[in-house]
């Protein structure tokens, strides 16, 4: 019997998104710990870059692929992009809006008319450019 694609393209994505790189099956039961100099500990930190400690040890030394580390986006930032977009769809609608008065001749194409939409366009790159930037994850602190 084949499985519906729906439930495979589900499952796959439950795995890229619990970044687990081993079976759900296999039980990790016994722990082991090992002492290092603070050195190696600030090394290890730094190697990590977001990612669990015990994640990356495990993957470099059974060479499981490295694991993604954990990032998010500030809730500041989240807000932001909220009123970015709205501000981004205002723009599109007057852009759309003038284009469509210019296409069915009631708005004649003038000097200002251009300027005005040379300057939607600039605020829609600056917008975008904003939107990337707070859109841009940082490493979670476990």
């Amino acid at each position: 019997m084949q499985t519906d694609p729906r439930t495979n393209l589900s499952n796959q994505l439950a795995d890229a998104l619990s970044n687990r790189t081993v079976e759900p099956d296999t039980k990790r039961e016994i722990t082991i710990t090992f002492r290092v100099s603070t050195a190696e500990k600030t090394r290890l930190e730094q190697r990590c870059n977001g990612v669990v400690q015990s994640d990356y040890i495990r993957a470099r030394l059974f060479d499981y692929p490295l694991p993604q580390p954990k990032l998010t986006i500030p809730e500041v930032n989240r807000q932001t992009i909220y009123e970015l977009k709205k501000i981004g769809n205002n723009l599109n609608q007057q852009t759309r809006a003038i284009n469509e008065a210019l296409k069915i001749g009631s708005q004649p194409l003038t000097r200002e008319v251009k300027e005005y939409l040379q300057t939607i366009k600039e605020l829609t790159a600056l917008l975008e450019q904003t939107h990337a930037s707070l859109s841009q994850p940082i490493a979670e602190e476990d």
